[in-house]
């Protein structure tokens, strides 16, 4: 009995701190990334169900409201961790340096120009797509880029000790990549097929992304591994065009 509730305060933490669903109950953070698809398929289905509403509405209307209702299912968390990566990243200088640009709260120019060039980015594909190919990409990518988030938690290790996405990372093994995988990859490839290869696009992006952090800084911060998904997403995105 209390590992069937330890697995749900973990299924729990995933979805409230993935999307805007208010979850009741205890969450437990530790081990919760073998969970984060879960709130993918969430995420995605009402992307889907926010598609087909909005069918009749000009093209570039519909693909506006669906940004929109995009960013505000997870409550705007990855842009903000994307804005952080591409300030510090971009701005440069030693591991210290990089580290405190993206703990602290400001965005600059960089982060800015890196959320506004992201939006525009999964709007003009949303726009290009048909509506059969708008909605399975927006379910694509949003299952992929969550499952990019669990691949990334697995295999680095954390940048420094302290912190949220420290305590995620550090938590995270082959048991929750596995539970990860058969939750996400494994319907998304039966659902999908080779729309969702394609997609699989996304986690090379995340990963080469992971990997120069671990160069720059020795690891992933909870902003790196959030700017992942963000780009996750896009390149699955652009893999249906």
């Amino acid at each position: 009995m209390k590992a069937v509730t330890r697995e749900l305060g973990r299924i729990g933490a995933a979805l409230s701190f993935l999307t805007v669903l208010p979850v009741p109950g205890r969450k437990v953070l530790e081990g919760s990334s073998a969970y984060y698809p879960l709130a993918g398929w969430l995420v995605g289905g009402v992307l889907y169900l926010v598609w087909t509403a909005s069918r009749g509405l000009p093209v570039l209307v519909q693909a506006f409201i669906a940004t929109a209702a995009w960013e505000l299912l997870s409550r705007g968390l990855h842009v903000d961790a994307l804005a952080d990566t591409a300030d510090a990243f971009v701005a440069g200088g030693d591991r210290e340096r990089v580290l405190g640009i993206m703990s602290d709260s400001a965005t600059g120019a960089f982060g800015v120009a890196a959320i506004a060039l992201t939006l525009l980015g999964k709007f003009s594909i949303l726009a290009s797509l048909g509506f059969d190919d708008g909605r399975g990409a927006l379910v694509c990518a949003a299952v992929m880029g969550r499952y990019s988030l669990t691949l990334l938690c697995c295999l680095f290790r954390p940048a420094k000790e302290e912190g949220l996405g420290s305590l995620v990372i550090s938590s995270s093994g082959a048991r929750e990549l596995a539970i990860a995988t058969a939750i996400g990859l494994v319907p998304l490839g039966a659902l999908f097929r080779w729309h969702a290869l394609y997609a699989a696009s996304g986690l090379a992006v995340a990963l080469l992304l992971a990997l120069y952090a671990r160069w720059k800084v020795g690891g992933l911060t909870g902003d790196v591994v959030g700017a992942g998904l963000e780009l996750s997403e896009l390149a699955a995105l652009f893999s249906f065009l």
